[in-house]
Order: C-alpha cells, then sequence, then structure tokens
C-alpha cells in the first residue's frame, strides 16, 4: 500500500513539472516569437511586438473597464512654503504602476522576487500615463551621477516607475485676512490629461513621515481627498482624479513673542501716565508720544512681513488698536492741558484789568508839597486833568483837601477788585485739580477695561473661526 502510494506521489510530481515546463515553454514561445519577427527587446526581460504604438494606452483585459493607474506617494517633507507668493515645495517619490499587456515576457528570467529592475531610460520606448498635476510649478529631478529613478517590470505584465522629486505647486486657496492666525487647505491633485474617467481611473496611496520634517512656520498635516475633489469636471466630460489634502495652520508663538507681547505691554506702560502730575509737561509728554512712535515703527516693521491680502489681516487689527489706546491715552492728556491753558489765560486777563483800572501811573500825576514839613513829602496820585484845574483856579490847600478823599475810594476799589479775583482765582483752581484728578482717574479705570473688553472680542473671534474651520475640515 505504501509503494503504490509513493508511486502515485511521484507520478503526480513529474506530470506537474512537465505541465510547468510546457507551460514555461509556451510563455516564452511568445517572446521568442516577438524577437524573432523583429520586435523591440528591452535588457533580455520583454519584447515589444513590431506593431507596439507607445501613443496607444493598453488594453485592458476586460474591454469594457477603464484603465487602472495605481500611484503610491511617500511624502518625505513639505520642503518649503512662500505664502508671499502661495505656493510650497513637496518633496516625494513619485511611484506610478499600470499593467501593459502588449509586452511579451522573458520568463526564463530570474523572477523570484516578482519584479526586475531595469534602467529608467528605457521608459521612453514604453506607453506613458498622461497624467499631470494641478497648478503645477516646477518638477525637479535630483541627479547624482545620473537621475535618480527606477523603472521595475513585474511577472504579470505590470510597469512600475518610480522617480525622487521635489513638485512646486500654488495653492490657491490661500486668504491671509487672519494672519498670523489662519489656516489653509491645498490640494495636490492628478489627473489624466487625455483620457476621461471611462478610460482612466486614478487611484493609489500615500504616506507622509512626518519625523522628516523640518521645522516650518506652519504645522502641516495631510489627509485623503474629500469625494468632491475625486472627479474633474470637464468642459465636455468628467476625469478621474487622485491626490490629497495639505492642510496648514500657521505657528502663533513667534507672533505672540515678538508682536502680541511687546505692543500689549507698551499699552499697559501708557497707563503710567496717569499717575504723572499733569503739571509735569516734559516726561508725560515724552513718555506717550514716544510709545506712540514705537507703536508706529512696529506696525510699519511687521506689515512688510504680512502676504499680500485684500482685508486688513488679524494682526493689523491688533496694532491699530494698540496704537489708538495709546493715542487716547496722549488725547486725555492733551485736554487736561487746554483746560490748564484756558485757566492761565482767564487768570492773566482778570490781573491785566485789574491793573489797568486801578494801578495805571499814566493817569496821574504827582504834587509833592506838604505844608508842615521841610522835606516835600509825596502825596499820593491824584487823576491829572483835574489837579491842574483846582491848582489853576482854587487855593492849593483847599485842592488838596478835595482830591485827597479820592485816593482812599480808590483804595477801596482795588481791594475788592484784588478779593473778587482771589476768590474766582481759587474757585477755577479748585475746579482745575478737581478735573485733573477726575480725568486721570477716570481714563485709568476705562482705558484698562478697553484693552480686556478688546482682547475679548479678539481672540473670542479670531479663535472661533480658527476652531470652526479645523472642524469643517475634520
Amino acid at each position: 500500500m505504501l509503494i503504490t502510494i509513493l508511486l502515485v506521489t511521484g507520478l503526480f510530481c513529474t506530470v506537474t513539472s512537465s505541465d510547468s515546463r510546457i507551460s514555461s515553454y509556451d510563455e516564452n514561445a511568445g517572446y521568442k516569437n516577438c524577437q524573432a519577427n523583429g520586435g523591440h527587446v528591452v535588457s533580455q526581460v520583454f519584447c515589444l511586438p513590431p506593431d507596439y504604438r507607445k501613443d496607444v494606452p493598453p488594453q485592458n483585459k476586460h474591454d469594457n473597464q477603464p484603465l487602472q493607474v495605481f500611484f503610491k506617494l511617500p511624502v518625505s517633507e513639505i520642503s518649503e512654503i512662500d505664502d508671499h507668493k502661495s505656493i510650497l515645495t513637496i518633496r516625494l517619490s513619485y511611484k506610478l504602476r499600470w499593467p501593459e499587456h502588449r509586452m511579451f515576457i522573458n520568463y526564463s528570467c530570474d523572477w523570484s522576487k516578482r519584479e526586475i529592475n531595469i534602467s529608467p531610460e528605457n521608459i521612453q520606448v514604453m506607453w506613458i500615463p498622461d497624467v499631470i498635476i494641478h497648478d503645477l510649478v516646477s518638477f525637479s529631478k535630483p541627479e547624482i551621477l545620473t537621475e535618480v529613478a527606477a523603472l521595475e517590470i513585474f511577472k504579470d505584465k505590470r510597469v512600475y516607475y518610480k522617480i525622487r522629486s521635489d513638485i512646486t505647486i500654488v495653492c490657491r486657496a490661500m486668504q491671509f485676512g487672519k494672519f498670523p492666525l489662519d489656516s489653509h487647505k491645498c490640494y495636490f491633485l492628478l489627473t489624466s490629461f487625455g483620457y476621461d474617467i471611462t478610460r482612466m481611473v486614478l487611484d493609489g496611496k500615500f504616506e507622509y513621515m512626518k519625523e522628516n520634517q523640518r521645522t516650518l512656520s506652519f504645522n502641516v498635516k495631510i489627509d485623503k481627498l474629500p469625494k468632491s475633489k475625486t472627479v474633474f469636471v470637464g468642459a465636455s466630460s468628467n476625469y478621474s482624479v487622485y491626490g490629497f489634502e495639505i492642510n496648514l495652520s500657521r505657528s502663533l508663538g513667534p507672533f505672540i513673542l515678538s508682536v502680541y507681547l511687546p505692543s500689549a505691554m507698551f499699552v499697559m506702560i501708557s497707563w503710567v501716565s496717569f499717575f504723572i502730575p499733569p503739571d509735569i509737561v516734559p516726561a508725560r509728554i515724552v513718555l506717550l508720544v514716544t510709545l506712540c512712535l514705537v507703536l508706529i515703527n512696529m506696525f510699519n516693521s511687521t506689515t512688510t512681513r504680512i502676504p499680500v491680502s485684500n482685508t486688513v489681516t488679524a494682526l493689523e487689527v491688533w496694532l491699530l488698536a494698540c496704537m489708538l489706546l495709546v493715542f487716547l491715552s496722549l488725547l486725555e492728556y492733551a485736554i487736561i492741558l487746554r483746560h490748564i491753558v484756558l485757566y492761565k489765560r482767564k487768570r492773566e486777563k482778570y490781573g491785566e484789568k485789574s491793573y489797568s483800572n486801578g494801578s495805571s501811573a499814566a493817569s496821574y500825576t504827582t504834587i509833592s508839597y506838604h505844608p508842615h514839613s521841610k522835606k516835600n513829602s509825596p502825596v499820593k496820585l491824584y487823576p491829572a486833568p483835574e489837579a491842574e484845574h483846582c491848582l489853576m483856579h482854587e487855593p492849593l490847600t483847599d485842592c488838596l483837601q478835595v482830591e485827597r478823599k479820592r485816593p482812599e475810594r480808590k483804595r477801596k476799589w482795588r481791594r475788592t477788585n484784588s478779593l473778587k479775583l482771589r476768590k474766582i482765582s481759587h474757585s477755577d483752581e479748585e475746579k482745575l485739580t478737581k478735573f485733573k484728578n477726575t480725568l486721570d482717574r477716570g481714563a485709568f479705570v476705562l482705558f484698562p477695561l478697553l484693552f480686556l473688553l478688546f482682547n475679548g472680542v479678539y481672540w473670542t473671534l479670531y479663535l472661533t473661526v480658527m476652531l470652526y474651520e479645523k472642524d469643517e475640515a475634520h
């Protein structure tokens, strides 16, 4: 019984081996016939028949099915993002695979690894999918001694071409109204140029090696294409699309340290001016004017780094608000100075009026006469016209007695006017002091509240928009 089983097993192995040699012989017969008929032999691995046309795509085994082109896109990194030009550069291995049933395989080669590498220059003699990259700026291939590329032929008549590349594309979705709180979606899209979805379908897979990513001003995340992007709608037909979505969100840390914190500190320093006495004009003016100039300089230097935008950016809104708050502090002090000037003018006006009405020597004459003194003693001032009339028509003693009464009335008037001036001056000074203190105290409370309110509205608005866009992306 055992001997019978061994004989049957040996007979089966012999038949199987014989069938395998016959099958191999039959398959190689196609390769030999192609070679004998003047076909193009490539690296002794396969033969292209004499009637092979590289401008005609291979037919699928199933005539009614579109040709399947498969991509494998391992992304090493996003090497550069130029937001001023709205472009980004992707470093990846560009790999694509498609069936080529018109070739005749040489099965006598070593197919132990299922594929054989041949020179990538041989791709020039074969049909290549007419795949284009949407919004392409440049496609560069690094070279050392030769082009960094490879061409593999599979035993089941598939062609696998891969090349190392740096691809620069335009990111059309970049809008900078929320800079530097902005985020963007860019798309790497591949599609056939001449074959619609009924003749060619693109598919594949990608991989993003985040550990190889160099530091950029953006946080990078790569996701699958949304379904709405997998078909390109043309004028007369639709085309299959493959690729991936690149999500960019700007790193906010550098802007917080270089712009937001310093400008906020300058605004808070302007509040120190409310503790400086208003009478110390140079100290308060120098502080506020210096802060205004610093913020203006910061605004000018920052706006040169902002990408082109058709709206006011979030950073410009912040700096303009900081400048406005410091300017309002300066305006508050200007109001105080205006009231001080008005008070001084009013005081000077009353002083000049008092002097002109009671102290002008131009309207009086001096009579130096005293009947009981050896020396002439000065007599009080009298109005000049009346004194001359009195001396011309009346005795001198009578004239002096009449005129001696008038200075007493003048002295009373001057004392009364001086008291009124002092009362008015004291009242105005109290009002001015109260106004200055009230305005400074109110500004010290109001301005921090305005700044806190602005911060609440600003960060709530922009961060809410950012979170909403991220949720929408997922």
